[in-house]
C-alpha cells in the first residue's frame, strides 16, 4: 500500500503537509485503479447485486435487463406497453438543470468515456474519429453544453480538516458504502487525518477486493468542486432521475462534509503561511450548559481573529465552538484559564482542559498540561445564557507570565489551503464552438438520451432488431454507431432477448416486477429477499448502530424483504418507498429515496408477490385496552425493556417502538411474529413469550395466549396509548403538583416556546404563557409538569404538559392594529415585533400577573380557574387589561385561529368543536350603545377570532376571556 510521504521533516509539527492527500494514491485512489479493470464488467455490477451471486428469476431475461439499463429505447422506438414493461434508465440531466461539472472533465469523458468514468452506461460516441477529430468534437460540445448553464465560478473552498474527517464517517456509515467502495477500514480507520501513515496497512487485499465489486466514482476531484458535489449529493434526483444514484436524506451539513471527503485529493500539497484566527460556529437555542456540539445544529460559521467575543454573535441562549491550531514555543509545563460568564471549556488536542462550564456570574477556572513544542489543536467552546457576555483565554507557561493568549500563537487548523477542481483550466465560451457543438450535438443524436428540445433521429424499431448482430451489438462498431463495453455473453443475452420481443407486450409478474426493479435499483445491496442480496464479506463490517447500543445485526443491517408484502400495510410500505418514512433511528445505514417515479409500482407488485403469504384473520381491535398495557409494561411481559414506546425511551436497549406497530403492520402478520419470532426472522433477538401456542404469562387474561396478543393489538392501537403508558416505562417522574398555592415552572415546554412560563393550580388546570410572542400557548387538564427532565442530566430537550385535554393556542402577536377587513394579521417565528416582556408579579395568594408593553400600551394578564358551565372540569378565566396614555385607534385582540368557529350565543364561541370561549366584557350592541363587536373572519383560509379593544381614548380597557374545553 503506498502512502504519499512527507514533503520534508520539517514539517513535522504543525504544518499540514499531505493531510488531504488522505488515502493510498494506488490502491484505493479510483481513478487509477478503475483503469485495470475491464469495464464491461460494470455493466453487469452498476445494474445488478454487488458482490453477490444473482440467481436469476425464471421469467427475468438478463438481456431485457440490460436493454433496459443500457435505455436502449431511446433510438429503438416501441410501443408504450414495452417502453412501461422495460421502465429504462433515463440519461443524466443535461443544461441548464444538470449538475455544474468541471470543463475539463467534461471533454475528457467526451473522448474516453471509459477511462474518465469506468463502468459508464455513456456509450463513446466519438471512436470512429482520427484524435485530432475526436478532440476537436469533444471541444466543441464542451462549450455547447456549458453555453446553456450560465455563468458559474470555482474560486474554491477553503479547507476544513474536521469536515473533512466527518465527511469520511459519514461516507462509510449512511449508506455509501453498500454500493461503492469503502476507503477505509470498518474498525480502525485507516486515515490519520494529521498526515501520518495509516495505522492498519494489512488492509490492502480486503479493501481491493471491495472495490473490484464496487459502483466506481471516477475522479471526483476533477469532476466537482466541494459545492457543485455538495448540491448534486443533497438531490442527485434532480440530474439523474432514474435513481440509480438515490437521495441519501442528506443535510446540508453532511453533504459538504461528503463531499470533502471525497475530493481530498483537491488541497495543494504545498503549505503556505500560516492564517492568524480561528474557525467559529454560533449555536442557538442552547439550555443552561454547554451543548452537545455533535448533535446541535450550526446556525453560522465564521472566521474570528482571536479567542474573544468581538464581533461575534453572543445572543442569550447561544454557543461559539472556537477550532485552531495553537503554537507552543517551547516544552515545558503549560497553565491554561477561561474567564466566562456563562460557562465555558479549553480543550487541547483533544483533551479538556479547563471545564468552566454551567451558569454563573464571570468566573474563572485553570488547568494543567504538560505540551512539547510545536503546533496542537485548541478549542474552546462557550456558551451565554443571559446578562452581560463575557470570554476570555489565557496561558502562562515557560518564558510565559500570565496572559491573554496572543493572536499570533494562533492559527487557523487548515493553513487557509483551498480545494479547487484538480487539472481545471481557465474556460472562455466560445461562440464559434457553441454553434458548432450545437450542430454536433444534433448529428451525433445526443438528443436521442439527453434531451435538449432538439430533434431526435430513430433507429431501427425495437421490433426489427431479432437476429442482428451488427451496429451497437458488434463486437467491433463501425464509425457513426454508439459503442458499449460488452462481454461477448452480455452481447449473447442482448442477442437472445431480441429473438422474443413478442414475449415483451405481457406484463411482467408481481414477483418478477419487484425482481427486476429492486434489480435496478441495486436494492439487494442492503436487503435480502427469498435467499438473494444483503451485505456479505467485508462489507458487512460497514453497517453499524448508531451510539453504543447492543442491537447486533438487527440494528445495523437493514431488515430481510421475505414476505414483506405480508408483513406491511399497503399505506406504510408506500410511505417507505416515497415518503422517507423510518422506524429504525439506531440504524447508522439509512434508507434512501429512489425517486417516486422509480419505485412507481413496486409496493403494489410486493403485496401481490406476497398475498399468498398471509395467514391467518386480522386481528380484531376491541375498545378495552388494560390488559394490553399490563402486558406490554413492567407487569407483563416487559415490552419496554427492549422496545421504545411512544417516543419515550426502552429500559434496555433501544428496540424499534413498538407503538408505530399499528400503522406498519397487518395484525396477522404481527400474530405470527410474537407467536414465532425466529420462523418470520431467523437470529433476531426477540424472545418467544408464547412458545408453542403456551403463554409465557399466565396470569393476566387467564394465560389464554389469543386473547393476550389482541390485547396488546388493541393498545397498541388505542388513540389513548401515549397518555397511558404501561407501567414501569418512565423513570421515576419529578412531578410539579400544585398543593394549596399556584406553581410556576420556567423551561422549555413543548409547543409553548423556549421562554415558556408554566402555571398550574391545585384545581388541576394549567396553562403555559409563551413569553417571547406574549401569548396564552397552552391549556391543559389534570396533573401540571415533569421536571425529570430539565432538573436531571444535561437537562436538553423539550417537556410535554403531564396531563390530559391539552389544547394549542395561536402562535403570533396578541394584539395587532386591523384598520380594514383584509388587513393580515402579523407574522412572527420567534419573538414578536413591537413588544417587551416586563416580566410577572405575584399577588398575596402567589398568582402571577403577567406584564408587557405593545407599543406604548401596557397590558397586564391575569388568569384564574373557575367553574364555567355545567362542565366537570375547571376552566380558566383571563383578565386582559390595557392601559394607553394617548388614544390608539383600531386595536384587536386575537383569541383563535381555527378552521371553525361557531357563535353560540352572544359573546360565546366554540372553536373546532372542543374549545369554548366567552367574553362577558363585551357589550351587546343596543338602541343605547353602538361600540365594536366581536368578529369572525376567514384570513388564508382558517378563521379567525378577533375581539376590539376600546382605546380610542385615553385610559384603560378590559377583556375578560372565560376558557373552558
Amino acid at each position: 500500500m503506498l502512502f504519499r510521504k512527507r514533503m520534508n521533516d520539517n514539517q513535522k509539527n504543525g504544518d499540514l503537509r499531505d493531510d488531504a492527500r488522505l488515502l493510498f494514491d494506488s490502491t484505493l485512489n479510483i481513478r487509477a485503479e478503475r483503469r485495470t479493470l475491464i469495464a464491461s464488467v460494470f455493466l453487469a455490477i452498476t445494474i445488478l447485486n454487488l458482490g453477490v451471486s444473482l440467481n436469476v428469476r425464471a421469467g427475468v431475461d438478463m438481456g431485457e435487463i440490460h436493454f433496459a439499463e443500457m435505455n436502449c429505447v431511446a433510438c429503438h422506438s416501441t410501443s408504450p406497453t414495452i417502453v412501461e414493461r422495460l421502465a429504462s434508465r433515463k440519461s443524466p440531466v443535461l443544461g441548464s438543470k444538470g449538475s455544474q461539472l468541471s470543463p475539463t472533465w467534461v471533454r475528457d469523458f467526451l473522448l474516453d468515456p471509459q477511462k474518465e468514468k469506468p463502468g459508464s452506461l455513456m456509450p463513446d460516441m466519438l471512436h470512429g474519429l482520427s484524435a485530432s477529430k475526436r478532440t476537436e468534437v469533444a471541444e466543441a460540445l464542451t462549450h455547447y453544453l456549458f453555453s446553456l448553464q450560465g455563468e458559474s465560478t470555482n474560486s474554491g473552498t477553503r479547507l476544513d480538516l474536521d469536515v473533512m474527517k466527518e465527511g469520511g464517517t459519514l461516507f462509510h456509515r449512511v449508506g455509501c458504502v453498500a454500493c461503492h467502495a469503502p476507503q477505509e477500514l470498518p474498525a480502525v480507520s485507516t486515515v490519520d487525518y494529521s498526515g501520518d501513515a495509516p495505522k492498519d496497512a494489512p488492509s490492502k487485499s480486503v479493501l481491493t477486493e471491495l472495490a473490484t465489486n464496487s459502483v466506481p466514482m471516477g475522479n471526483l476531484a476533477k469532476k466537482y468542486s466541494v459545492e457543485t458535489l455538495a448540491v448534486f449529493l443533497r438531490d442527485p434526483l434532480k440530474t439523474r432521475p432514474s435513481g440509480r444514484m438515490p437521495n441519501q436524506k442528506l443535510n446540508e451539513k453532511e453533504a459538504r462534509a461528503i463531499a470533502m471527503y471525497l475530493l481530498r485529493d483537491q488541497p495543494s500539497p504545498v503549505s503556505i503561511d500560516k492564517i492568524q484566527g480561528l474557525n467559529y460556529e454560533h449555536f442557538e437555542k442552547v439550555g443552561k450548559e454547554l451543548p452537545d456540539f455533535a448533535k446541535h445544529k450550526v446556525s453560522s460559521t465564521g472566521y474570528a481573529t482571536s479567542l474573544s467575543l468581538e464581533g461575534l454573535p453572543h445572543r442569550n441562549s447561544t454557543a461559539l465552538r472556537f477550532r485552531g491550531v495553537l503554537s507552543v514555543p517551547r516544552d515545558g509545563d503549560y497553565t491554561f484559564w477561561t474567564l466566562s460568564r456563562d460557562g465555558s471549556q479549553l480543550f487541547i488536542d483533544g483533551k479538556i482542559i479547563v471545564d468552566n462550564d454551567g451558569v454563573h456570574k464571570p468566573t474563572e477556572k485553570e488547568g494543567k498540561i504538560k505540551l512539547s513544542a510545536g503546533d496542537h489543536k485548541i478549542a474552546v467552546t462557550y456558551f451565554h445564557h443571559n446578562g452581560p457576555p463575557v470570554l476570555k483565554a489565557s496561558w502562562s507557561g515557560p518564558g510565559i507570565e500570565k496572559q491573554e493568549i496572543p493572536k499570533g500563537s494562533i492559527s487557523l487548523a487548515d493553513n487557509g489551503r483551498f480545494m479547487r477542481i484538480a487539472g481545471e483550466q481557465p474556460f472562455v465560451l466560445d461562440n464559434a464552438k457553441v454553434e458548432k457543438g450545437r450542430a454536433l450535438f444534433d448529428k451525433h443524436n445526443c438528443a436521442s438520451c439527453h434531451d435538449l428540445n432538439q430533434p431526435k433521429h430513430l433507429a431501427m424499431p425495437l421490433e426489427k432488431l431479432s437476429g442482428k448482430t451488427k451496429g451497437c451489438l458488434a463486437a467491433v462498431t463501425s464509425v457513426n454507431v454508439p459503442r458499449f463495453t460488452l462481454t461477448e455473453k452480455q452481447r449473447g443475452e442482448l442477442v437472445s432477448f431480441l429473438s422474443k420481443t413478442s414475449t415483451l407486450q405481457q406484463p411482467l409478474s408481481a414477483a418478477d416486477q419487484a425482481h427486476r426493479t429492486m434489480t435496478a435499483l441495486n436494492c439487494y445491496a442492503c436487503h435480502n429477499r427469498d435467499g438473494q442480496g444483503g451485505p456479505s464479506g467485508s462489507r458487512r463490517a460497514y453497517f453499524k448502530v448508531n451510539g453504543e447500543a447492543d442491537l447486533g445485526e438487527e440494528g445495523a443491517v437493514p431488515p430481510h424483504l421475505n414476505g414483506v408484502g405480508a408483513k406491511l400495510k399497503p399505506a406504510w410500505l408506500e410511505k417507505v418507498l416515497t415518503n422517507s418514512a423510518s422506524v429504525r433511528p439506531y440504524m447508522a445505514t439509512r434508507m434512501p429515496q429512489f425517486g417516486e417515479a422509480n419505485v412507481k409500482g413496486l409496493s403494489a407488485a410486493l403485496l401481490q408477490a406476497d398475498e399468498s403469504q398471509k395467514v391467518g384473520a386480522e386481528l380484531v381491535v376491541h375498545s378495552g385496552y388494560v390488559d394490553g398495557l399490563r402486558l406490554v409494561g413492567s407487569e407483563g411481559l416487559s415490552c419496554i425493556a427492549c422496545h421504545n414506546f411512544a417516543g419515550k425511551p426502552s429500559l434496555g436497549i433501544p428496540a424499534l417502538d413498538i407503538t408505530t406497530s399499528p400503522e406498519r403492520l397487518n395484525s396477522a402478520w404481527f400474530r405470527r411474529y410474537l407467536l414465532d419470532p425466529q420462523k418470520l426472522r431467523p437470529g433476531t433477538r426477540m424472545p418467544p413469550f408464547w412458545p408453542a401456542g403456551v403463554a409465557a404469562n399466565q396470569t393476566i387474561l387467564d394465560g389464554n395466549t389469543e386473547k393476550q396478543i389482541a390485547a396488546i393489538w388493541s393498545y397498541l392501537s388505542s388513540d389513548k396509548v401515549k397518555n397511558n403508558l404501561p407501567p414501569g416505562l418512565v423513570a421515576p417522574k419529578m412531578e410539579l403538583a400544585p398543593k394549596t398555592e399556584p406553581l410556576i415552572y420556567r423551561n422549555f415546554i413543548e409547543g409553548a416556546g423556549s421562554r415558556a412560563i408554566g402555571v398550574g393550580y391545585p384545581e388541576k388546570v394549567n396553562f403555559a404563557f409563551d413569553a417571547n410572542q406574549m401569548r396564552l400557548a397552552l391549556v391543559w387538564h389534570g396533573q401540571f409538569m415533569d421536571a425529570s427532565r430539565h432538573w436531571t442530566g444535561r437537562g436538553n430537550g423539550w417537556e410535554p404538559p403531564m396531563g390530559y385535554s391539552v389544547l394549542k393556542f395561536p402562535e403570533g402577536a396578541p394584539f395587532a392594529l386591523v384598520d380594514s377587513p383584509g388587513t393580515l394579521w402579523p407574522k412572527s417565528k420567534d419573538r414578536v415585533s413591537g413588544y417587551q416582556f416586563k416580566g410577572y408579579r405575584y399577588d398575596d395568594k402567589r398568582n402571577p400577573q403577567f406584564l408587557y408593553m405593545y407599543g406604548k400600551i401596557e397590558v397586564s394578564e391575569k388568569f384564574e380557574p373557575t367553574k364555567i358551565g355545567v362542565k366537570s372540569d375547571t376552566g380558566l378565566r383571563r383578565r386582559l387589561t390595557l392601559t394607553a396614555k394617548t388614544s390608539v385607534k383600531d386595536v384587536w385582540f386575537r383569541a383563535a385561529v381555527a378552521d371553525n368557529v361557531i357563535e353560540l350565543s352572544h359573546a360565546t364561541y366554540l372553536v373546532d368543536g372542543g374549545l369554548r370561549l366567552s367574553f362577558p366584557s363585551v357589550r351587546p350592541r343596543t338602541d343605547s350603545f353602538f361600540g365594536p363587536q366581536i368578529i369572525v373572519r376567514t384570513t388564508e383560509g382558517k378563521k379567525e377570532l378577533l375581539v376590539p379593544v376600546d382605546l380610542t381614548q385615553p385610559g384603560t380597557a378590559e377583556i375578560v376571556e372565560e376558557i373552558s374545553w
